[in-house]
């Protein structure tokens, strides 16, 4: 909704304008403020999460409510947390397709050694840091103004661009020498759909102009919010079905599992809840002098500070009961 482009802005023609726009709204509403909520549901649907992930569930999220209030009151504390996200922000996306990109492998039984996974790894790394030195140093990639919000710019030393980005050139050869020697070696081909998720976010962190503003209206909603719900909701599913024993009947039938009561229960927290805090709360707060789009987007800022760092707690793929449901 409020990412959306503005139809009547020169350079994108009509037709193409109107249907990012449709694509846009339809994305952030379904997929892109529901994925979100989806966090909450993973550490609250049990006892034993909430109890497990007690910072997380129960202090964490303070700290996100005192940085909204901080950022209502003080508009260069929203301009810093809103520059913070717009870099973390890209981070997290490829932290996500590398996770991703593994469950796709290891199902595949496309197992990488300790030290191929880490070659892998630091591949991702070192793209997210080459994208993030970008912003933080030339002015043309970090805009002064991101939906109402005015952001800061520190202007760094461009050596830190080329620095990131010789350590990306000598981290995809060593990635690329992975998958060939395991080619050669092992017999076996990447797969496919692992391919799929790094050449988009690859797409996505290098895409400029046109085809930038296209591919952010797909990345967010399209690429990593339907993602994380497609796991988050099967891990949902999965994890009701072991405490019911049940796992692998589950799992065998989990498209199907995707429509079921349990299922729809699901989407309709996580839709309603995220509509209710991007488009209720702004809503509300337009009573008291506040801009609709710059309180949504303050507000994505503060709560997806807690969603980046609780993902990095809860999604492991070495913690043996996740493996095992991810997995299953």
């Amino acid at each position: 909704h409020w990412d959306a482009p503005d139809p009547k802005a020169g350079g994108i023609p009509g037709s193409m304008a109107y249907l990012l726009l449709f694509l846009s709204t339809f994305g952030s509403y379904l997929f892109a403020d529901s994925h979100t909520i989806a966090t909450y549901v993973r550490i609250y649907s049990t006892e034993e999460n909430r109890q497990r992930f007690k910072l997380y569930a129960y202090y964490l999220p303070w700290v996100s409510g005192l940085m909204f209030a901080l950022c209502l009151i003080y508009p260069k504390a929203a301009g810093f947390c809103v520059y913070l996200h717009l870099m973390w922000v890209f981070q997290h996306y490829v932290g996500q397709t590398f996770g991703i990109s593994l469950i796709y492998c290891y199902k595949r039984g496309y197992f990488f050694k300790p030290w191929e996974r880490e070659t892998y790894r630091w591949f991702m790394h070192s793209f997210s840091a080459y994208v993030i030195s970008r912003i933080l140093c030339y002015r043309e990639l970090s805009p002064d103004d991101l939906y109402g919000v005015k952001l800061p710019f520190y202007g760094l030393p461009y050596q830190l661009v080329s620095v990131t980005k010789i350590t990306l050139i000598v981290m995809t050869l060593a990635f690329v020498t992975v998958v060939v020697r395991k080619f050669i070696v092992e017999k076996k081909l990447i797969p496919l759909p692992t391919l799929c998720l790094i050449f988009s976010i690859l797409g996505i962190g290098l895409s400029t102009g046109m085809a930038n503003s296209v591919i952010w209206v797909y990345g967010p909603p399209f690429f990593h919010g339907s993602q994380y719900l497609a796991v988050s909701l099967a891990f949902y599913l999965k994890e009701k079905g072991l405490e019911e024993g049940r796992l692998n009947e589950v799992s065998q039938h989990l498209l199907s599992q995707f429509v079921s009561p349990a299922a729809m229960k699901y989407w309709g927290i996580v839709i309603m809840a995220g509509i209710f805090v991007y488009v209720g709360v702004p809503s509300l707060l337009q009573n008291y002098g506040f801009g609709f789009v710059w309180t949504a987007t303050v507000i994505q800022a503060c709560i997806n500070f807690h969603h980046f760092v609780t993902d990095g707690a809860i999604w492991r793929l070495r913690d043996p009961k996740c493996r095992e449901i991810l997995l299953a």
